[in-house]
């Protein structure tokens, strides 16, 4: 009998495998968050400095906007002649185009509060908008203009995140005004200047100074040319002022003018070593020649004071004047200090404000200018300089 025997071999099991494939399942979902968590921070980062980017250059814009219309506004008091709102509208649309923003904007005072059409104060919504003032009318008292920029930009690879594009958004307010500070001549102007012949007579007042209209540089402005005597006080000193409170330096002020600014109009100023001052001054002033600088003004009751070199100025505003020379002389016929013609062709009379001239004078022309600087509540008057000043 023959029996038939099977033999089997045991295969051996891995029982780890299927474990083994979950846990590496596991790795790539790990992976595949761990690398859109990586793309996030990445687009976080780039698209955090492409919205601080676009948000600094709308800010910019905005501020650009602002300004563009105030300027006109400026304009407008400069020559005396009022600007039209479409003329404001004008100016604000070419910024924000040229820019690259959309923007609206509307009138304010010298604060920067909004306006309605008739120049009171009112709430932002109720305030007149640049390009829609009733009958096409400026509002009264306005001096300002508050634009509003944006601009929506596409992301880079901010879509991965659902994020297609953004919005930046900016304020500005510009306004204008009689300046409160500025780069100034160390000199003071009286409103109506006492001439220098000691017999008290009055020269031509500041409501009487012609204003010239701007030259092609580098010709002289156009209109009347003004001798303004740097007259002596009742004890010697010269209408010059110390306006960075360092006695004596009257040259180093006119070469590297400092900024100086005032809270309000009127104030006080003090006077420097008008003597002493006047001749180191002479050579440094006519280094400027044919620009225009910002000359203090001072009523007629305070301005020809006996103080002497602690005497104090009552500053009332502020002038423009285009330089052509300074003399200095203790020759009290001085020609150049008194009426006579230039070497133009044809010959320009100079003229004297006091009409009797001085030993030292400063000659030029007023006229309107548009600077940079602190603006305050002051009106505009005739010969004034006017500030232009981003408030927000």
């Amino acid at each position: 009998m023959t029996t038939a025997m099977s033999t089997s071999k045991e295969v051996p099991v891995n029982r780890n495998a299927h474990g083994r494939r979950r846990g590496e399942g596991q790795i790539l979902v790990i992976f595949a968050l761990g690398l859109i968590a990586m793309l996030g921070g990445v687009a976080l980062v780039i698209e955090g400095g492409n919205v601080y980017q676009q948000q600094r250059s709308v800010q910019n814009a905005s501020d650009a906007a602002a300004e563009a219309g105030v300027v006109v506004l400026a304009q407008g008091m400069s020559l005396g002649v009022a600007k039209t709102d479409a003329e404001v509208a004008s100016a604000v649309s070419a910024s924000a185009l040229v820019n690259s923003i959309g923007a609206t904007a509307y009138y304010t005072n010298w604060q920067g509060q909004p306006l309605d059409a008739s120049g009171n104060v009112v709430a932002k919504n109720l305030a007149v908008q640049v390009g829609a003032a009733p009958g096409g009318t400026v509002p009264p008292n306005a001096q300002g203009v508050h634009a509003a920029g944006s601009r929506t930009f596409g992301t880079t690879i901010g879509h991965v995140m659902g994020f297609n594009n953004f919005t930046a958004s900016a304020e500005a307010t510009a306004v204008a005004g009689a300046p409160t500070g500025g780069l100034f001549l160390p000199v003071v102007f009286p409103v109506n200047i006492t001439d220098c012949s000691g017999n008290g007579s009055l020269g031509a007042e500041k409501d009487d100074w012609f204003v010239s209209q701007p030259g092609t540089p580098p010709a002289h402005p156009v209109g009347t040319e003004y001798i303004v005597p740097l007259c002596k006080t009742g004890s010697g000193s010269f209408m010059v002022l110390d306006l960075d409170g360092i006695k004596n330096n009257c040259e180093e002020e006119v070469l590297h003018p400092k900024f100086k600014g005032f809270d309000s109009f009127p104030t006080e100023v003090d006077s420097d070593n008008g003597n002493n001052c006047a001749k180191q001054m002479a050579d440094a002033v006519n280094s400027r020649h044919g620009e225009t600088v910002l000359v203090p003004i001072c009523d007629n009751n305070e301005c020809n004071t006996d103080g002497g070199s602690k005497a104090t100025y009552h500053i009332t505003g502020v002038a423009a004047f285009w330089i052509d020379y300074m003399e200095y002389s203790n020759n009290k016929n001085n020609s150049l200090c008194q009426t006579h013609y230039n070497s133009d062709t044809p010959p320009q009379q100079l003229i004297t404000i006091s009409g009797n001239g001085s030993s030292s004078c400063i000659a030029g022309y007023f006229v309107r200018f548009i600077t940079s600087g602190p603006v305050g509540p002051n009106p505009i008057g005739n010969g004034d300089a006017i500030g232009i000043q981003l408030i927000q």
